[in-house]
């Protein structure tokens, strides 16, 4: 198999289910707490070990996001409702990345799951507890299809040098109607190029699977699409054959 710098969220890594609700329920799309300007952005595997000076004073959780991200440019996906009312522990002193946003989180009733798998260093926020059990039993019984769904809209992102992963971060949210048809995709956030925004819907947009999605699958599902770590002397293969 092809390496894939992306991941569906919700269930586990990369074939990862549901996450968020339909836009109709009133609910907030995710956010993403991320540094405004990654070009200085370590390697993933140097910025675990690396060794940051925190001063973060308690305050509302999605601040402390903020502040932590343009300290240790690691990128946080959450929904605005999963922080909202909540507040940050204050973080003082020299401490990595996973030890410091262990401190920060203390007493929020999150915590986080990393999603970085080779090319890119970020992470989601959920309950302590873990994902409810109604939706883990609703990702179980979807099986492997939110895999092959993450696999047909790779595919399908790779057939054009317009939306070939490798050089932006994207993150995708979509519907799969009951033909098949990807619909209802929204660009959550930007490629940071608004040709490439519009060329990854159109490609998002035009993926048909060949079967309908399992009933009760949790529905809509967000993707994520990572960039090549820029230390990764090799490259991340993102396209092409095995």
């Amino acid at each position: 198999m092809r390496a894939m710098a992306a991941g569906l969220i919700g269930s586990g890594l990369m074939a990862w289910g549901a996450c968020g609700s339909d836009p109709a329920s009133g609910a907030e799309s995710p956010r993403v707490f991320s540094p405004e300007d990654s070009s200085s952005a370590q390697p993933a595997a140097d910025r675990a070990q690396a060794v940051f000076e925190f001063d973060i004073p308690a305050m509302p959780l999605a601040d402390a996001l903020h502040r932590y991200a343009s300290l240790t440019r690691r990128a946080a996906l959450v929904r605005s409702e999963t922080v909202a009312g909540r507040r940050s522990s204050a973080v003082k002193g020299r401490y990595t990345s996973d030890e410091g946003l262990a401190r920060l989180l203390a007493g929020s009733g999150l915590e986080a799951e990393s999603i970085a798998d080779g090319p890119a260093d970020a992470f989601v926020l959920k309950p302590v507890q873990g994902l409810a059990w109604s939706m883990a039993s609703a990702l179980n019984r979807a099986g492997d299809y939110p895999a092959r769904v993450q696999a047909r809209l790779w595919d399908a992102l790779c057939d054009s040098p317009a939306t070939m992963p490798g050089a932006y971060r994207a993150l995708l949210r979509f519907r799969i109607d009951g033909q098949g048809r990807v619909g209802a995709v929204q660009l959550l956030e930007s490629t940071g190029d608004a040709v490439r925004d519009r060329a990854v819907r159109s490609a998002i947009g035009l993926v048909r699977m060949e079967m309908p999605p399992p009933s009760g699958m949790p529905q809509p599902l967000t993707m994520i699409v990572l960039p090549n770590d820029p230390g990764d002397p090799a490259g991340w293969r993102h396209c092409g054959a095995p």
